[in-house]
């Protein structure tokens, strides 16, 4: 490199450092104004987390966005922020399906960065109860797959608890197989959460043909579980920070049968979550047995033109033959025809509940 190619670098970064002086003294005027935010929540007794105030910052930044950095790369910067503007405003505790490492516990980082107190816990129905007691503010759990499908854990828990839907988060899930070896030939047993397990089925198929299966109540520890034993014969399905967390080899990676592999997570609380203008509707209800009840349930959706994005059917523990409905509908519970629609749902079905209305999250798609 010539002197004056390197006093020009010299500039530049001079440049740079100025800039980062600014930046910092930009953050710090931010923060006194997220202080004197925090002095008026604690007043009036006011939610720390607004999730449709998150999504309001990331319209605005793809509104104002210039293009030099893509957007969802400014929404990650801005997450932090955020989360950082949080924590100043006071204590937020946040439960997740755990250990680290896990695909919730990178949901949570998403939807709340990393200044948070974020705590791993090693059940859906035990992260209710925290959140419930409130031992936590909110919960994140996994709801859906574009693969397998519904989380029925999940739903079996709305069942049981008393707690709504706040705000979701999507995730690309990459799985990878993780464990001590390097020669597929040596494996002998895969442990992984179910649904994991389906999403690889037709490469293990394929590729393990014999292989035992033992289940886990997360992917990350089915990571634990194998960096404990120390046995080259037994792997797990789970993700690259697993891999890091447990100290794992990656033995093959990608190994979900499709490449958009996605899965929704949604935040648990006892808050409502207020209009953003971009939200989704989530209702659970049984149906009495008889001819076109279901019918008569889903007439008024059709009849206000409301889209419904997803449509599932659960057994009811300990109730033979019967069933709860969980569908999601584009709209917020304050717009009206989403209110009427529902109010003649609730009057035909046998038993109803509102899970939440919230912002749909559009962290990945700008």
């Amino acid at each position: 490199m010539s002197d004056k190619e390197e006093i020009n670098l010299d500039n530049l970064r001079s440049q740079i450092d100025e800039i980062d002086v600014k930046l910092i003294d930009l953050l710090t005027n931010r923060a006194e104004l997220a202080k004197n935010i925090a002095l008026n929540k604690r007043k009036t007794n006011s939610i720390l987390y607004r999730p449709e105030r998150e999504q309001d910052v990331y319209n605005k930044i793809k509104n104002i966005n210039k293009g030099v950095i893509d957007n969802i790369s400014l929404n990650n910067i801005f997450r932090e922020i955020m989360s950082a503007m949080i924590k100043l405003e006071g204590s937020l505790n946040v439960a997740y399906l755990g250990p680290a490492g896990s695909f919730t516990h990178q949901a949570a980082i998403r939807k709340f960065g990393h200044s948070l107190n974020l705590a791993p816990v090693d059940d859906i129905d035990d992260i209710f109860i925290k959140v419930e007691k409130g031992e936590a503010d909110y919960g994140v759990i996994p709801i859906e797959n574009s693969t397998e499908g519904i989380v029925n854990s999940t739903l079996d828990a709305f069942l049981n608890f008393d707690l709504t839907i706040y705000a979701e988060v999507f995730l690309l899930i990459e799985q990878n197989l993780l464990g001590f070896t390097s020669k597929l030939e040596e494996i002998e047993t895969i442990y992984s959460h179910k649904q994991s397990f389906g999403q690889c089925k037709r490469w293990i198929y394929k590729n393990l043909p014999n292989i035992k299966f033992i289940e886990t109540t997360s992917n990350s520890k089915a990571a634990e579980i194998v960096s404990k034993n120390k046995n080259k014969k037994e792997c797990a399905i789970a993700s690259k920070s697993a891999a890091e967390t447990y100290g794992l080899n990656i033995i093959k990676k990608n190994i979900e049968d499709s490449r958009k592999n996605y899965t929704r997570f949604v935040i648990i609380g006892k808050h409502k979550a207020s209009a953003s203008g971009n939200d989704r509707t989530s209702i659970m209800f049984t149906i009495p047995h008889s001819p076109g009840s279901l019918y008569t349930i889903l007439e008024p959706i059709f009849s206000t033109k409301i889209n419904m994005t997803n449509i599932e059917s659960r057994p009811i523990f300990n109730e033979l033959w019967n069933y709860i409905f969980y569908i999601d509908l584009e709209g917020h519970i304050d717009e009206k025809k989403i209110k009427e629609a529902l109010e003649k749902i609730k009057r035909n079905a046998t038993s109803f509940r509102l899970l939440g209305s919230y912002p749909i999250d559009i962290s990945l798609r700008q």
